[in-house]
């Protein structure tokens, strides 16, 4: 269950979205409502709505238009000044899009920045299905192909959309403030508005000298004396042009002060007067207490104090925290006579306090029921906690000091979240747990191994990881399953990242056992762990060499992450199976699945995870396979983009290996050399990788015979302690080096032995051709076009081009010209696939000076560079020692050299031998 696959990656983690009148089980028995299961993330997308005390301000409105026809237009002045109602009045009588982002403190992060900033595009129609943006679950991580992808999404949005994103003051991240200098010095048709308190931390000197930053400040947003006369008459007072002038002085057209002062004027059965209004503003909290709430009834002042421990509210959730029933008709009732109580959106279901209102109730909370406050937060967690809202559950358990329940939160449901959008939000809460509680429960522990894995200090997690397992041992299997689970996850990211495959099995193994055996807890989340952990043990067998185990876990888990929406998983999980394909199966199946999981990645903005470098790796080897070396360079470029977002051991040396092959294709032995050094320097103690020991070994010998070195082969396979490895592909390179050093029946003897299912398309080709070449150099020239022909078949079905263009030169050209005069009903595909090789190979090899030799000679010239005498030769060939006497007279002659060994020279040099 590596930590390195998804859980769920879109904005609405855990979160329903019901359709109107569907209902589920609360957990206690009481049905819910589709409103309660709305995603809390449609609240930060959603238009506030005010519906009491608006007072038309159309020269308000006029200016906003002005402003939003710039690039950016920024609305700033101090709480309570009614920003958010202006702008939300002027997009509700705008004709193209606007879109509406509300932000809090947990936004300070890049990922979920941008994802809630897509989603807020998404919910107004404005994402057409050819938008970048369309298919997203949540932006990329890597900042590179976030920006691109951001941008290239904004670009095709229609002219003149508005992005309005409010409490633009909450953001404070470096990174956050960084991309949005860099998307907002491109120009697109989105037009942003930010309403902040503050002025944004932003680089504007450059649009501001191209006069594209509007302003409304709070100068602009004071109301003037006939606004605030209709604002007060709305609350049914009357004043003189004297009062309404010494109210305006007092409140200096803050309409938050013009509200306050017409709840003080109306308090007290409307006997105060304007006189008596404070000649200047007393403290906010001192006013809301004795102006807006002494005159409540007394079960709508505890409504308000006791729901003021959430940051938006449904019927459902106060309820829940109140005890109550009447949750639905007190928030209306708020709304309809308070100016400080907005709904969020155009139906009556989420409500939220105004800032000013929120403190003080949150601040009179703690003081008059300083008891109540932990119990609150806590019903407000397990509401969350019942909806799949785990950010939110989380942080109301911190809040209460909850923190037995808080632990089972972390390892039930909000470990995953480690991997999605919500990655920075889950890191902070954990950061507001005291050290010292932080320890106090196995659960919590488990957190800190969460922060351990987040910081990358791999070699820390499994000893610790066994400590708290020791503690677990003795707790029900309720607390203990859900709690292993997770930590048996934590252990397989710290193994996966440091190459450790034996390990990742063991663990996966175990882990897997117990979700079948244990009850868990959340049958959805078991199903989810379950195909994550197919994934991780499928890719540790293949590293691990276990072809058929590592196959039959890697297809179980494409079919299992995909049931169960885990798409991330999904593409790492369809990768490794296109590397499995490719170097021991089909050339073609590897190239439809990295195609699949590429192109899911690219749709979903994951094409710069951990979780897609397998696919792009695999693409890079497929085209490489069939001779494509621009693409495959520009594949694994994205490989290598995508693998520093969380670098991993084995994919480490995976990228060492496409890099080091893809130098043998431009013919850069050296280069290739260099690289595999590499790929032999790059271990810890802990990495355990034998099939791409093997893989590495390959390569080496490969470079080896590209530089024109076969006794270096010989020698290295030689020196192995555990003997030549098995499979084809080996036995191939070392048959390559016997030919190269003129010794054909050693050649044919390591290619006798059979092919095996697991040896690979790309391998049954090469040794077919190498097979036709030894036949060739021994004489046998039927059966080496009939070997070279079923390599050309095999190779036209998969799209294998390489190791003709490695092995390509006159010989081959001479068995494919062969193949043609004795296979001429060959299909078209074949010939075209030949006539390809002969341009795109190595340069014909010059003609001798005295003229071609004959096919005889050619075959002759095969045995000079070995010890076989001319007696010898003659009786491989079965001809007289006369004839093959007569035929190296001749090729001496059309060389132009005198002596054996000057002959083998010059054929080499002229590309015969």
């Amino acid at each position: 269950m590596s930590m390195n696959s998804n859980y769920r990656a879109d904005v609405g983690h855990g979160s329903a979205a019901g359709s109107t009148g569907a209902t589920a089980d609360a957990g206690d028995g009481r049905p819910v409502t589709a409103p309660a299961l709305m995603s809390l993330a449609v609240t930060k997308i959603a238009r506030p709505v005010a519906t009491y005390g608006d007072v038309p301000r159309p020269r308000l409105l006029e200016l906003l238009d002005r402003a939003a026809g710039k690039q950016l237009t920024i609305v700033r002045a101090g709480a309570g000044w009614g920003k958010t109602v202006l702008v939300s009045a002027w997009a509700h009588r705008r004709s193209t899009p606007v879109a509406w982002l509300s932000l809090d403190t947990y936004d300070n992060d890049p990922q979920r920045f941008w994802t809630y900033v897509v989603a807020a595009l998404r919910a107004t129609g404005a994402l057409n299905e050819d938008s970048p943006l369309a298919g997203m679950r949540s932006v990329p991580r890597d900042e590179r192909e976030r920006r691109q992808r951001i941008l290239a999404g904004f670009t095709r949005l229609p002219d003149q959309t508005v992005l309005v994103i409010d409490d633009f003051h909450l953001v404070d991240d470096r990174q956050v403030l960084g991309e949005m200098d860099a998307l907002l010095r491109h120009s697109s048709p989105l037009r942003f508005i930010l309403v902040s308190r503050t002025a944004p931390a932003l680089a504007l000197s450059r649009l501001q000298a191209a006069g594209q930053v509007g302003e409304v400040l709070a100068e602009d947003l004071a109301f003037t004396m006939d606004e605030a006369t209709a604002l007060l008459s709305s609350h049914g007072l009357a004043l003189n042009p004297d009062e309404m002038s010494m109210m305006l002085h007092r409140t200096a057209g803050w309409v938050a002060g013009l509200r306050l002062g017409a709840a003080f004027l109306t308090g007290d059965g409307g006997t105060r007067s304007v006189a008596d209004f404070a000649g200047d503003i007393r403290g906010i909290d001192e006013y809301f207490t004795d102006e807006v709430l002494a005159g409540r009834p007394p079960r709508q002042r505890r409504f308000l104090l006791e729901s003021s421990v959430c940051d938006q509210m449904c019927a459902d959730l106060v309820n829940a925290i109140t005890g109550a029933g009447d949750g639905q008709r007190m928030l209306e009732d708020l709304e309809h006579a308070n100016d400080f109580v907005t709904r969020l959106g155009p139906k009556p279901v989420w409500f939220r306090y105004h800032h000013l209102l929120h403190d003080v109730l949150r601040h009179r909370l703690r003081l008059e029921m300083p008891g109540r406050v932990a119990e609150l937060h806590r019903r407000a967690a397990r509401w969350y906690a019942g909806r799949g809202s785990v950010i939110e559950a989380l942080t109301q358990a911190v809040r209460g000091e909850d923190w037995p329940y808080a632990g089972r939160l972390l390892v039930g449901q909000a470990g995953p979240l480690l991997l999605t959008a919500h990655r920075g939000p889950l890191i902070r809460i954990l950061r507001q747990i005291p050290r010292d509680v932080m320890t106090s429960t196995p659960e919590l522990m488990a957190g800190d191994v969460l922060l351990l894995f987040y910081s990358g200090d791999y070699e820390a997690i499994p000893p610790r990881v066994a400590r708290i397992r020791e503690l677990l041992r003795g707790l029900p299997a309720a607390s203990r399953d859900p709690a292993e689970v997770l930590l048996m996850a934590l252990r397989v990211a710290a193994d996966r990242a440091v190459g450790d495959m034996p390990s990742v099995v063991a663990v996966e193994s175990e882990a897997l056992t117990s979700l079948a055996e244990s009850p868990f807890h959340d049958a959805t989340a078991a199903a989810q762990y379950r195909a994550i952990g197919l994934n991780s043990r499928g890719l540790a067998r293949l590293w691990t060499g276990d072809i058929g185990r590592a196959a039959r876990d890697l297809r179980a888990a494409t079919a299992a992450t995909k049931a169960v929406g885990v798409e991330l998983a999904h593409v790492n999980a369809t990768g490794h199976l296109a590397l499995l394909e490719l170097m021991h199966g089909s050339v073609r199946e590897a190239a439809e699945l990295a195609g699949n999981a590429r192109r899911l990645a690219e749709r979903r903005g994951w094409s710069y995870t951990v979780q897609a470098v397998a696919a792009h790796f695999a693409q890079a080897l497929v085209h490489l396979e069939r001779h494509e070396p621009a693409a495959a360079a520009e594949a694994a470029r994205h490989g290598l983009r995508a693998h520093e977002s969380e670098p991993e051991a084995a994919q480490r040396i995976v990228s060492l290996l496409v890099q080091a092959r893809l130098a043998l294709a431009h013919r850069q032995p050296g280069q290739a050399r260099s690289l595999l050094a590499q790929a032999h320097q790059d271990r810890n103690e802990r990495m355990r990788v034998p099939e791409l020991d093997r893989w590495v070994l390959l390569l080496d010998a490969e470079a080896d015979l590209a530089a024109g070195s076969p006794d270096r082969v010989e020698r290295r396979y030689a020196a192995l302690s555990t003997g030549t490895p098995s499979g084809l592909a080996h036995r191939v390179c070392l048959a390559r080096a016997a030919l190269d050093r003129g010794e054909p029946r050693r050649a044919e003897e390591l290619l006798a032995v059979g092919a095996s299912t697991a040896d690979g398309s790309v391998a049954t080709v090469t040794a077919g051709i190498v097979a036709a070449l030894v036949a060739d150099a021994r004489g046998r020239t039927t059966r080496a076009v009939d070997l070279f022909a079923a390599a050309v078949r095999l190779a036209a079905h998969e799209g294998i081009r390489r190791p003709f263009v490695t092995l390509s030169g006159s010989r081959l050209t001479a068995l494919a010209d062969r193949m043609r005069l004795l296979t001429p009903d060959d299909p078209d595909l074949t010939t075209t696939m030949i006539d390809d090789l002969r341009t795109t190979g190595q340069p014909a090899a010059p003609a001798p000076t005295g003229g071609p030799l004959s096919e005889r000679e050619a075959e002759v010239v095969r045995y000079l560079p070995t010890m076989l005498t001319a007696a010898q030769i003659a009786t491989e060939l079965g001809v007289s020692v006369n004839t093959v006497k007569a035929h190296m007279r001749s090729i001496y002659r059309k060389l132009d050299v005198e002596r054996r060994s000057d002959a083998v020279a010059q054929a080499r040099r002229l590309g015969i031998l």
